[in-house]
């Protein structure tokens, strides 16, 4: 079983943080990763193209993904978002 993804309320410096928002009908997605104490971005992206780039680069690096969804947009098709 996938292990469940951890809604958070701002990124984590340890982990791959995914943003999700909602422009219009349009759900898209944010990679957020640290870089020192400064975060790099993917800047948006749709959605299914984050969730992507967030899964490849948790696995290459052995982190967690967690995720920030202010907008309530997280499907359960996608896993299990707890907290």
């Amino acid at each position: 079983m996938a292990k469940p993804f951890r809604r958070v309320e701002a990124p984590v410096a340890s982990a791959v943080t995914l943003c999700l928002d909602q422009k219009g009908g349009d759900v898209t997605g944010e990679v957020k990763l640290a870089d020192g104490r400064l975060f790099s971005t993917t800047g948006p992206l749709p959605v299914a193209e984050a969730f992507g780039i967030a899964v490849h680069v948790a696995n290459e690096g052995g982190l967690e993904i967690v995720v920030i969804d202010p907008r309530a947009v997280w499907k359960p098709s996608w896993g299990v978002l707890e907290g």
